[in-house]
């Protein structure tokens, strides 16, 4: 019975200590200067114990903390996260590791209509075209960018707005790139697309902008096939170049019979040319011979 009771004084100390959470005004220190633009913030809820796999103790303690950001053009954040301490062993303290924000809304921001989503979504194309078109570079005209509605589908944890859009333009393809064989012929063009996709919208400089469009390839809605001299004249799709490659119009290009009409045109043009100096040659004087001279 003694040797119990000595074997508990002497594992208290350590009980406690490994039980001795952060007080609530560390916590909140420890949050503000992690995340640095946190104006008020407030503790809530218990502390909750996770053990992490590989540890035989609980080496995680999580504490709720709700928060409010500096404004910024009158505008701020709701935010609510996580304050994530860890700890190397069952007696040792408590470090403070990240605050982890699972939900965020917000305040102040003026509302985005359709026609301000589609043309933040130009500005961010002609700024950094990959954050709209990661492909752009087999992109050769942009037809449309449609919002078909300015209510947001959701909002992620960070506080992001996500809004559903359509991204509408050609791709170039090259079915003959890379094939060496004799009289392969050419089989190249342009392949319609239009791609549903999502504008993510998130608080920037105090205002609410698109600042990346996500989306991936559905089936083509059209394809044209093109000769070579019409396929190479084709420019991929730039940060700079945008403006001269957008439109419902379209490409504009020759076209393939009318350029293969010239063709015959000028060929039967030359060949009358040729049998005309045939002809004027046949029909020459003939030479006299004179007897004496």
């Amino acid at each position: 019975m003694n040797t119990l009771k000595t074997i508990i004084f002497i594992l208290l100390p350590f009980i406690v200590h490994a039980q001795s959470f952060p007080s609530d005004t560390k916590v909140l220190e420890d949050v503000k200067n992690y995340h640095g633009k946190i104006a008020t913030a407030k503790v809530q809820n218990d502390w909750k114990l996770e053990k992490e796999s590989g540890y035989t103790f609980s080496n995680m303690a999580k504490r709720v903390v709700a928060a409010t950001t500096v404004k910024e053009k009158g505008v701020s954040k709701n935010i609510i996260g996580l304050a994530i301490y860890v700890r190397g062993g069952a007696g040792e303290k408590w470090n403070f590791s990240r605050y982890f924000v699972t939900s965020s809304g917000v305040n102040g921001a003026k509302k985005l209509t359709v026609d301000d989503l589609k043309q933040q979504t130009i500005d961010l194309i002609k700024k950094d075209i990959d954050k709209v078109f990661y492909n752009h570079k087999d992109v050769c005209w942009v037809y449309d960018i449609s919002f078909e509605s300015a209510t947001p589908d959701r909002t992620d944890r960070t506080g992001d707005v996500i809004y559903n859009c359509h991204l509408e333009f050609d791709k170039m393809f090259n079915d003959s790139e890379g094939i060496t064989l004799p009289n392969y012929p050419f089989e190249a063009g342009v392949m319609r697309y239009r791609v549903p996709a999502e504008a993510y919208v998130r608080l920037v400089d105090g205002e609410m902008r698109v600042a990346v469009v996500t989306w991936g390839y559905n089936q083509a809605i059209d394809k044209k096939m093109m000769n070579r001299k019409q396929f190479e004249s084709l420019t991929s799709l730039t940060s700079q170049n945008f403006v001269q490659l957008f439109g419902k119009e379209g490409l504009k290009l020759e076209d393939s019979n009318t350029q293969k009409s010239d063709n015959v045109q000028d060929n039967n043009k030359e060949t009358q040319t040729k049998e005309g100096d045939t002809k004027k040659k046949k029909l020459g004087l003939p030479k006299l011979k004179i007897k004496g001279f």
